[in-house]
C-alpha cells in the first residue's frame, strides 16, 4: 500500500511541476538556454518552400557585434547555440561566429550547423574549421545537412542539380573524416511527399540518422506566398504522411521526445493541434543576422535589435508578443522543435496506462466486472446497432472489401434501421477506410473503455472477417465477447479463417472466442476442420470470405481497357509462415531463393507476354502488417534496377484502385492471400504465390479456382531458380 502511495504521489508531484513550468512561461526572469542564431539573409540554393534566395546580402552580425549582444545577462544561462541561415557557410568569416559564442557564453556546452552542402569543398573547409576550434574548447559540435529526398527529388526541392551527391559526400566527410555527430533534416511538402519514403530506406540501408519535418510558414524565411506547396496537403495525402510518421516511430526513431515530436505531427496532419510543447516558451531566442531578437523564429514578430538595445529589457518588455504567439500561433504550428513532456500530454500518458491496467489481455473477469460500471453510449433508437471489431485499423485493402461486404450484408437485413459501430486499433486508419467505402459508421478506439462501452451495449458484436490467428491482438475480440456475453448481447464471429495457430495462449484464447460466440460463419472448409479436430467445436457455417460478395458487384459494372501490363501484389514473406520446424536459418536461406525464383517468374512471364509494363501494387500500405510498397523498392532495386518496364505504386492502394489495376492487366501475380481472392473473384488471369505453405491459399484455390493458379514456394524455386534477373 506504502508502494502504491509513493508512486502516486510522484505521478502528482511531477503534474505540479509541469504545470508550474507552464505558469511561468511569461516569467520576465526566465533567461534563455538556447539561441538560434541566423548567419545570413541570403542563400545559394533555391528551394520550392523558400523566398530567402531571393534576398541580397544586408548587414550581418560580426563576431564584435555577438561580443556585444552576449555581454548582456541574458544570454548567461545559455548552452547551446544553432547556427543557420540563409546557408552559414557562404561566410568567409563563419568561424568566428562560433568563436564569439564559445568566448562571451560562459555555460556553452554544444555548438550546431545546418548547412546545404552545395559548395561542397568550401563547405568541408568551414566545417573542419569549427570542429578544430570547437574541440580546443572542449565544446560538442554536431552538423544537420538538409536533405529532403533521394537522388533527383532533392535536387529538384532545392533547386540544384548534384546536390544530392554532395550532401551525401558532405555527411561521408563527417562521419568517415571529423568523426563528429551527423544528422539530416528532411522537410516534407508537396513537392516530395510521395517520394519521403525513398529517403528513408536509403538512410536505413546506408546508416544515416536524419529527422523528418513538415514544411511550415516561417517569417525568417519569407515564405508565406509558397501556400502551394506548404499545409496544402489533400485529406489522402495527409494520411499517407500520417502513416509515414508512424513508420518513423516504429522503425526508426529511437529517441522519445522525438517521437512525441512525430505524434503531434500526426495528430495536426489529421485535423486536431499541436500536442507537444515548444522550447521558444521558456528556453529559446532568436538571433538574426541583423542582431534582432525574436522570441521564435517561426511566428514571432522582431522584437528589437540587440545590438542598439538592451537584450533583457527587449526580452523583458515584449511579452505581449510572446502572449500573442502561445495563444494565436502555437496550437498550429507544426514546426518540429523539440520540448520536454507537457502538463497535459504527462496526464494522458497517465491517464493510458491507467486504462491499461484495466484492460489486461485475456484477463476476462476482471474486464467484464468493469464493464459493469462503465456508462453506455447513446445509441440511435428504433435501429439494430452493430460493434464489428476485429484487426480494424491495420487494414488491408482485403480488409476493407471485407468491411464492405459486412456493412453491406447487415444493411440487405436491417436497412436503414441499420447503425453501423467500428472498434479500430488506430482510429485514423479506419476513418479513411470508410471514407473510401463510404460507409456511415462511428468509429471507436479500442485502446480505451469505449470499446467496452459499446461491447456492453450494441445489439450484436461481431469479430469482422480476418484470421484468427496468433496475434496478441486477439484479447480485442476476447473481451469483447466476453462482455458481451456477461450483458446478454448477441456475439458472432462472421467470415474469419482459422490460422496459423502455433502458440499455446494464443491457441486458447481463439478456443474461448469461439466457445463465447453465438453464430460461429468461418470462410473456408479448412477453418471448420480445424474447429472441430482442436476445438471439438462443430456448430459453424461456411459462408465464404466477406469480400467476395462485394467485388462481385464489380463484375457488374464496365470492365476497363487492357493495358499490356504485368501486374503484382507481392509482400514481404515472413518467418511467421514457416512450416514445421524450419528454423530461421533454413527460412533465411528459403526465403533468398524464393525471391531469386519469383523474379525470374515476373521477367519471364513478361517476356512471354511480350508486355511493356510490370507494376508493383500494394494490398498494404501501413507499416504493422508490413507496409507492401516498402518490399517493392527493395525488391526492384534487387532485381529490377536496370529494367525500364517496372515500376511500382506509391500513392495509396483501395478496393478501386486494386480492382482497377487487376482488370486491366493481362497477367496478375498474387502473393497475399486477398490479393488471390480479388483476382480469382474478378475472373482475372492469375498465378498464386502460396507463401502459407499450403495453408489459406492453397485451400481457397482448391475451393474456388483451378490448380494452374496456384504455385508453391518449392515449385517456384524448382521451376524458375536458374540465374538471377539483373
Amino acid at each position: 500500500m506504502l508502494k502504491k502511495l509513493k508512486l502516486v504521489f510522484q505521478k502528482v508531484k511531477t503534474l505540479l511541476r509541469l504545470k508550474l513550468n507552464e505558469i511561468h512561461v511569461l516569467n520576465k526572469t526566465k533567461k534563455p538556454v538556447i539561441i538560434n542564431l541566423n548567419a545570413n539573409d541570403i542563400c545559394n540554393s533555391k528551394c520550392t518552400m523558400c523566398n530567402i534566395w531571393k534576398n541580397k546580402q544586408g548587414k550581418e552580425v560580426t563576431y564584435d557585434d555577438l561580443k556585444l549582444i552576449f555581454s548582456d545577462s541574458l544570454y548567461s544561462d545559455v548552452t547551446g547555440v544553432g547556427i543557420t541561415g540563409g546557408e552559414p557557410t557562404l561566410r568567409e568569416d563563419l568561424v568566428d561566429l562560433y568563436k564569439a559564442c564559445i568566448d562571451f557564453l560562459p555555460k556553452l556546452k554544444y555548438l550546431s550547423i545546418i548547412t546545404n552542402c552545395i559548395k561542397v569543398e568550401e563547405v568541408k573547409q568551414q566545417l573542419c574549421k569549427v570542429n578544430k576550434l570547437c574541440k580546443q574548447h572542449n565544446v560538442n559540435f554536431s552538423v544537420m545537412v538538409s536533405l529532403d529526398g533521394f537522388g533527383e527529388v532533392h535536387d529538384k526541392i532545392r533547386g540544384r542539380s548534384g546536390n544530392f551527391e554532395t550532401a551525401i559526400e558532405v555527411i561521408n566527410y563527417v562521419k568517415e573524416d571529423l568523426k563528429i555527430p551527423i544528422s539530416f533534416g528532411a522537410t516534407i511538402s508537396k513537392d516530395n511527399l510521395w517520394e519521403i519514403d525513398e529517403l528513408l530506406e536509403f538512410a536505413k540501408a546506408n546508416d544515416i540518422y536524419g529527422r523528418f519535418r513538415v514544411a511550415e510558414f516561417i517569417k525568417r524565411l519569407y515564405n508565406e506566398d509558397r501556400e502551394e506547396v506548404i499545409r496544402n496537403f489533400t485529406s489522402d495525402e495527409s494520411y499517407h504522411l500520417a502513416l509515414f510518421f508512424e513508420k518513423l516511430k516504429r522503425t526508426y526513431e529511437t529517441n522519445k521526445t522525438y517521437k512525441r515530436t512525430y505524434s503531434s505531427i500526426q495528430n495536426m496532419l489529421l485535423g486536431g493541434k499541436r500536442t507537444i510543447g515548444c522550447p521558444y516558451h521558456t528556453k529559446g531566442i532568436n538571433i538574426n543576422a541583423k542582431g534582432e531578437l525574436a522570441y521564435c523564429a517561426p511566428k514571432s514578430k522582431i522584437i528589437g535589435n540587440a545590438i542598439n538595445e538592451s537584450s533583457t529589457a527587449i526580452y523583458a518588455n515584449n511579452l505581449d508578443e510572446k502572449r500573442r504567439l502561445i495563444t494565436d500561433e502555437c496550437n498550429d504550428c507544426i514546426h518540429d522543435y523539440h520540448s520536454e513532456i507537457t502538463y497535459k500530454e504527462q496526464l494522458r500518458v497517465y491517464k493510458d496506462g491507467f486504462i491499461k491496467k484495466f484492460l489486461r489481455p485475456y484477463d476476462e473477469a476482471r474486464v467484464v466486472q468493469l464493464s459493469s460500471v462503465l456508462r453506455a453510449p447513446k445509441l440511435p433508437k428504433a435501429k439494430y446497432s452493430i460493434f464489428i471489431m476485429g484487426w480494424y485499423g491495420t487494414e488491408t485493402v482485403g480488409d476493407k472489401a471485407i468491411l464492405a461486404g459486412i456493412v453491406n450484408s447487415y444493411k440487405l437485413q436491417y436497412g436503414d434501421k441499420l447503425n453501423v459501430v467500428i472498434g479500430s486499433l488506430y482510429p485514423f486508419i479506419t476513418h479513411q477506410t470508410i471514407k473510401e467505402l463510404k460507409i456511415k459508421a462511428n468509429v471507436v478506439s479500442t485502446s480505451n473503455f469505449d470499446f467496452l462501452r459499446y461491447s456492453k451495449s450494441c445489439d450484436e458484436v461481431i469479430m469482422g472477417g480476418g484470421p484468427l490467428m496468433d496475434l496478441n491482438e486477439l484479447y480485442v475480440p476476447l473481451l469483447a465477447f466476453s462482455v458481451a456475453k456477461k450483458h446478454n448481447k448477441k456475439s458472432t464471429v462472421y467470415g474469419c479463417g482459422l490460422g496459423p495457430i502455433n502458440n499455446e495462449t494464443y491457441k486458447k484464447a481463439i478456443h474461448k472466442i469461439l466457445l463465447l460466440a453465438d453464430e460461429i460463419k468461418l470462410r473456408d472448409a479448412n477453418s471448420q476442420k480445424y474447429a472441430l479436430k482442436n476445438f471439438n467445436i462443430s456448430n459453424t457455417e461456411m459462408i465464404g470470405d466477406p469480400a467476395k460478395l462485394y467485388l462481385q458487384s464489380f463484375l457488374k459494372q464496365k470492365q476497363p481497357k487492357k493495358e499490356n501490363t504485368l501486374s503484382l501484389y507481392l509482400r514481404d514473406w515472413e518467418y511467421l509462415y514457416a512450416k514445421g520446424d524450419m528454423t530461421e536459418e533454413a527460412f533465411a536461406k528459403t526465403k533468398a531463393q524464393f525471391e531469386d525464383a519469383l523474379a525470374n517468374l515476373i521477367k519471364k512471364k513478361a517476356d512471354e507476354l511480350n508486355l511493356e509494363k510490370i507494376v508493383f501494387n500494394h494490398m498494404h500500405n501501413f507499416v504493422l502488417g508490413g507496409d507492401d510498397r516498402d518490399f517493392s523498392r527493395r525488391f526492384i532495386k534487387t532485381y529490377f534496377s536496370k529494367d525500364s518496364r517496372v515500376s511500382y505504386e506509391k500513392k495509396l492502394s483501395t478496393v478501386d484502385s486494386i480492382v482497377a489495376s487487376m482488370q486491366s492487366s493481362e497477367l496478375n501475380i498474387c502473393m497475399r492471400f486477398h490479393s488471390v481472392l480479388f483476382a480469382e473473384t474478378l475472373n482475372t488471369n492469375f498465378l498464386a504465390l502460396d507463401y502459407t505453405l499450403g495453408g489459406k491459399i492453397a485451400a481457397y484455390i482448391s475451393e474456388n479456382s483451378e490448380s494452374k493458379n496456384l504455385l508453391t514456394i518449392n515449385q517456384l524455386i524448382k521451376d524458375y531458380s536458374e540465374g538471377i534477373v539483373g
